[in-house]
């Protein structure tokens, strides 16, 4: 699959194998599948770890989705090859920051009238423009030039943090910069969870998230 760029959605494919053992099998069980898709991506992260892909990098993606063998390794390529970036490392912590305050508000919706901070208001207008911006890219899978303008993020999450109170008093507030972070996470997982990578990088951004 890998050799030859085939797209194959795995979870699909293996649904139909176990459907045409029914007779031998009985009603295929979704634990059957679960298994041989772990043990696929065990081999396939194997792969790429020895072929000296950081670990943390392969992990990124396959923790976020693992289905199409192909576009997996497009995503940890471009992955890999953006990470070398000095403002990389700096937005994959930004990125465990924001996973970590948001955990269980990304069905929040951001109301644009409750943004009154400079700097909120600033991260909403460049999460627009990079959203719009990637939106093409991802769709074409050129992760490489989606993940160069997702890059363009770290500075106004790094003013966010450093400028805006996360855990205001106003509970309507602070669950608007909650969803609003969401959306911002939302936008990174479409690659990958760039907290994984956090161990990549030469330590903490000097954003402070004042939670």
């Amino acid at each position: 699959m890998l050799a030859n760029n085939f797209e194959l959605p795995l979870a699909a494919w293996i649904d139909k194998t176990l459907a045409l053992y029914q007779d031998k099998l009985g009603t295929p069980d979704p634990a059957v599948r679960d298994r041989l898709l772990d043990f696929i991506k065990g081999r396939f992260s194997h792969d790429l770890i020895s072929r000296s892909i950081p670990t943390e990098t392969v992990e990124a993606v396959t923790s976020v989705a693992f289905d199409d063998l192909t576009d997996c390794r497009r995503r940890i390529e471009a992955l890999h090859a953006i990470s070398a970036q000095p403002a990389f490392p700096l937005l994959a912590a930004a990125f465990k920051r924001v996973n970590n305050i948001i955990k269980e508000h990304r069905e929040l919706t951001v109301d644009p009238n409750l943004l009154s901070e400079p700097a909120e208001q600033k991260l909403q207008t460049a999460l627009a423009a990079a959203a719009t911006d990637a939106a093409p890219l991802l769709a074409a899978r050129d992760y490489q030039s989606a993940l160069a303008v997702i890059l363009t993020m770290k500075e106004p999450v790094d003013q966010f943090f450093e400028q805006v109170m996360v855990m205001a008093e106003d509970e309507k507030v602070r669950r608007n910069r909650m969803a609003l972070l969401a959306r911002v996470a939302a936008l990174f997982l479409r690659v990958g969870d760039f907290s994984k990578m956090y161990a990549l990088g030469q330590g903490e951004t000097t954003a402070n998230n004042n939670q």
